[in-house]
């Protein structure tokens, strides 16, 4: 396993590289001072500790570019401002972690980091196995198991709660949307009060719609920070517990 740092500045890269060796004796660490070398066509790392204000292409834009590239590359972005945490979100960023460090916090970050590039080597999946938790609806007098997992939104209408499935399928029965959004947990957020979409499936998103398998869903007024929010502890949940960003 490799792991990349680009930081402008060689006595934070040297620091982080020691805390990196710290976790782990057996990855490979690679550095880097401008973006520049990561952007390169042989960049191969696995993990990558990421400054954003750097001379010339800035952080936030090589991220942009790599991964377009590298679609698995971990990002962890490393940053004297908190004011990124947002664009993070356009990145799929795993963590973003503020200087000055907390060598604790990076440390864990970067072991939970690593955990992650395993999971991701092996093929396995870092959310456990959520194809086995379902529920039981009422359903045109029958009772229906659903797999929480196969639902990408949820939509309410003249009082019955319609579930859009992964296989196109739709589901209706009567219900309170803030009862189902308690039994789908954290992986489910309420974009609007008659929207509430799986985090996993968004395919994009604006201040005003996201999208999920092509259609637009609605974003409430108010509502789109907190969407951003959720979507980066969702994706960090897992590997980041007890971390904040």
């Amino acid at each position: 396993m490799k792991v990349a740092i680009c930081d402008d500045d060689k006595r934070i890269r040297n620091i982080l590289a020691g805390y990196v060796r710290e976790v782990s004796q057996e990855v490979e660490v690679d550095m880097y001072s401008d973006a520049q070398g990561i952007l390169a066509s042989d960049f191969d790392a696995d993990i990558l500790l990421l400054d954003i204000q750097m001379p010339g292409m800035d952080g936030m834009s090589a991220a942009g570019v790599l991964r377009n590239n590298a679609k698995d590359l971990i990002i962890i972005f490393v940053t004297a401002l908190e004011d990124y945490v947002f664009q993070a979100f356009d990145v799929e960023a795993f963590q973003y972690i503020v200087k000055p460090f907390d060598e604790d916090k990076v440390k864990s970050v970067l072991s939970k980091a690593i955990d992650r590039a395993h999971e991701k080597l092996k093929g396995n999946s870092n959310k456990g196995n959520p194809a086995e938790q379902i529920f039981t609806i009422k359903s045109k007098g029958s009772n229906i198991n659903v797999v929480i997992s196969q639902i990408t939104y949820a939509e309410i209408f003249d009082r019955k709660i319609i579930l859009h499935l992964k296989d196109q399928r739709r589901m209706e029965y009567y219900g309170r949307m803030s009862e189902l959004e308690r039994i789908l947990g954290a992986d489910f957020f309420r974009v609007h009060r008659a929207y509430l979409i799986n985090l996993s499936c968004v395919g994009a998103y604006d201040s005003k719609n996201v999208c999920i398998d092509g259609e637009e869903i609605p974003v409430a007024r108010g509502k789109y920070r907190d969407l951003i929010k959720a979507y980066l502890a969702f994706h960090t949940r897992d590997w980041n517990e007890g971390d904040s960003l």
